[in-house]
């Protein structure tokens, strides 16, 4: 029997009627739970057109196959699959009985327009090596690749790969994904407040639950109602006065008075989560290689994990992630802080620190803007990199976005430092953030350069199995670090606040919130 994390109602906090309002009224159970300002700012939920995803996607939508929190691929909307030895050929076999929120069925017709249709939007690099898609039968596809690759499966356990409703793409055009939400999910969508909450209720058809999932058919909870609360001193009272259930990535400056009610729990996950600041490689000081590698060598990752995570994660000295093994790149190429190197090449540079301690040039001074969103973590980190870089001269004004704005922001190209932060665990999303035709964003460095774009082909397109694709990665990596278009600075972790009557398995999904939420329950 599985061990299962047991939460009883939190009692007492204020005297307040914690979810007596929706459960006592009625016979419906209502989860609420405030989401990570990362995850907040949506702009569709149709999986084919949008450039970010949320969490209600996992929840809304099922997936041809699930990641799990052990990084093995588990069935889900597939039964099974087959590779051919030259990597050429994969059969996908579905699962019987799937039925669409609207009552359509998923067969081997509508997984061939899925598939079909992902070559056309967003997501098209996670296909782009189909060549051919023959209709077996009712529920298997045979799908012909023009070269092998290895990261095929790994591509449809992403919330990018969510299946859709044929009929209502069909049906609804541009309002689906806005105004419609149709998957096969173990949750229906309900509505959308944008910057305030999204609504979902349980699917009551729901038969079909990944292998990850001990409870296989209608969730148990009716009601999950996703709040967009930026503010951490918000999210937190939220919390403790019974307004949220669930603090997706809580507040780390909260931490310590979670921990210390007895009547909350703190869930700790492995995160996807890196911290950087882009450089804007197209900014009249940033084109500059090394002023951009004094830059990146004057910010303190150590100082800016203990300061704003309390200590919680590790420094990122890379693009990518502790555990992939694209990250382990040759020492040399890992950006580590070095105050006394960057002083000396901006000397080397011929800029001069005036008497009020900023850097000139030719009658010119050192200064730019720093964006950021203003979620709280990046909100921090952007002051003490302001005075991290003081220290070196330059001159820093920081500019706060709300993060529903801020890509729009990118596309003008006036960024020159931004923090940013990412949540991904596969070494494609270099190819993401750096493939020189997303330029603005997701390219927000403005970076063009003919040698990264070939190994990043190289990487993407010509890797011919597993192993040489971590090859092709890290010395597509290297080149990236080399050129020190960002400034890497922490690789977080998920702590999650629960309240104490939700009670749930212990996590087996890589994620807390999404399908693990079809096995909470609450007392």
């Amino acid at each position: 029997m599985k061990k299962t994390l047991k939460m009883a109602i939190m009692a007492g906090l204020l005297a307040l009627p914690i979810g007596v309002t929706a459960t006592t009224a009625s016979a419906e159970t209502v989860l609420t739970m405030s989401m990570s300002a990362g995850n907040a700012g949506q702009d569709s939920f149709n999986p084919f057109t949008t450039n970010r995803t949320n969490n209600v996607y996992y929840m809304v939508y099922d997936r041809l196959v699930e990641m799990g929190a052990d990084g093995i691929i588990y069935p889900h909307l597939l039964e099974s699959w087959t590779v051919s030895d030259d990597g050429l050929m994969i059969t996908f076999n579905l699962r019987e009985g799937v039925t669409f929120h609207d009552g359509s069925k998923l067969d081997s017709t509508v997984l061939k327009w899925f598939l079909e249709k992902l070559s056309t939007g967003k997501s098209k690099y996670m296909v782009d090596a189909f060549e051919d898609i023959k209709i077996l039968n009712d529920l298997s596809v045979e799908i012909t690749l023009s070269r092998p690759d290895p990261n095929i499966l790994y591509n449809f356990t992403s919330s990018f790969t969510g299946v859709p409703s044929m009929e209502a793409i069909e049906k609804y055009g541009e309002d689906f994904g806005r105004k419609v939400v149709i998957g096969t999910g173990p949750f229906e969508f309900v509505s959308w407040k944008s910057g305030a909450e999204i609504v979902v209720v349980k699917n009551e058809d729901y038969q079909w639950g990944s292998a990850l999932s001990d409870n296989q058919g209608p969730a148990y909870i009716d009601k999950v109602i996703f709040r967009e609360i930026l503010e951490d001193s918000t999210r937190f009272l939220e919390f403790k006065t019974g307004g949220v259930d669930i603090l997706e990535d809580a507040p780390t400056l909260f931490l310590d008075k979670i921990k210390d009610d007895p009547n909350a729990n703190l869930v700790t996950m492995a995160s996807n989560g890196n911290y950087h600041m882009v450089m804007n490689t197209t900014n009249e000081f940033l084109k500059d290689v090394k002023i951009r590698q004094a830059i990146a060598l004057s910010v303190n990752q150590d100082a800016i994990l203990k300061a704003v995570f309390q200590g919680n994660g590790t420094p990122a000295y890379t693009y990518l992630i502790d555990r992939l093994p694209a990250r382990k790149v040759a020492a040399e190429f890992e950006i580590h802080p070095d105050t006394e190197k960057a002083k000396t090449i901006m000397a080397d540079l011929g800029w001069v620190k005036g008497d009020d301690g900023i850097l000139a040039k030719d009658g010119k001074k050192l200064s730019m803007t720093l964006w950021s969103k203003s979620e709280s973590s990046e909100r921090k980190i952007s002051v003490i990199i302001q005075a991290q870089l003081a220290e070196l001269g330059i001159d820093v004004v920081i500019e706060q976005f709300d993060p529903s704005s801020i890509r729009a922001q990118f596309k003008t190209g006036k960024q020159a430092l931004v923090v940013r932060s990412y949540g991904w665990d596969n070494a494609d999303i270099l190819e993401w953030f750096f493939n020189s035709a997303r330029l603005g964003y997701p390219n927000v460095a403005m970076w063009h350069d003919n040698e990264s774009d070939y190994l990043m082909q190289k990487a993407m397109t010509r890797s011919k199995n597993a192993d040489d694709r971590i090859v092709n990665f890290r010395d597509y990596h290297e080149y990236l670090l080399s050129q020190f278009i960002w400034a890497p600075i922490v690789n977080s972790v998920n702590i999650h606040a629960i309240n104490k009557r939700v009670s749930m398995p212990e996590p087996r999904f890589k994620i807390l919130v999404g399908p693990p939420v079809q096995d909470m329950k609450l007392d």
